[in-house]
């Protein structure tokens, strides 16, 4: 991601970068790859999925990780998972409307075990829900 790296001027802990796009436009795909890519450069990173389960969220970048179909491919499975699971990666396990109190907290504390430097909140509308909470 060099040339997106060389616009935000590199990864810089404790800032905030917000991407948007339409529905289907690729942004949770293309968040997934580029935190993998900091991942593999040693940034601890948070993911918290609103919209998107964990488990399909983790098959995905897995694939990705990998640059294989592991559902063609099974047989490499093994061998990429235990890779990826050396990555500073962590997730949340909150899914749909969720307070944004809890959010934060949790935040908080994943920054204090695993000293995390990169959040992502995927998807913002989805966390807080059509109510606004």
């Amino acid at each position: 991601f060099e040339h997106l790296n060389s616009t935000l001027r590199g990864f810089r802990r404790g800032e905030m970068t917000v991407m948007t796009g339409r529905t289907g436009s690729g942004k949770t795909t293309f968040m997934s790859e580029y935190s993998l890519d900091l991942c593999m450069q040693g940034v601890s990173t948070l993911w918290g999925s609103f919209e998107v389960k964990n488990v399909r969220l983790v098959k995905m970048m897995m694939k990705q990780f990998g640059l294989v179909n592991l559902d063609e491919n099974l047989e490499e499975f093994d061998k990429v998972a235990e890779k990826f699971l050396k990555l500073p990666l962590f997730f949340t396990t909150f899914h749909g409307t969720e307070e944004v109190e809890n959010v934060l907290d949790a935040m908080a504390h994943a920054v204090y075990v695993h000293d995390i430097a990169h959040v992502i909140i995927d998807n913002i509308q989805f966390m807080v829900g059509s109510a606004g909470g």
